[in-house]
């Protein structure tokens, strides 16, 4: 959960990042959900699948993210 955790902190914040830590964090987070389907919350996972970052950093700070409208 760290490693996502922070993956989500440097897409959501990306002027903080340094060069190709941006890239370099979306192909981590995709890997780590791809390689972790099954433990990863469904509700954390439906954040990520759908790419809603900063609700996934929200949701996993302790927060309830703001609804919004699904693609899908």
């Amino acid at each position: 959960m760290e490693e996502i955790e922070n993956c989500l902190k440097v897409i959501t914040n990306p002027a903080d990042a340094g060069p190709g830590d941006l890239s370099g964090a979306l192909q981590k987070l995709d890997q780590v959900v791809k390689q972790s389907q099954d433990d990863i919350h469904p509700r954390l996972r439906h954040f990520l699948e759908n790419r809603s970052y900063q609700k996934a950093l929200v949701w996993i700070e302790g927060d309830t993210p703001e609804k919004g409208v699904c693609g899908g």
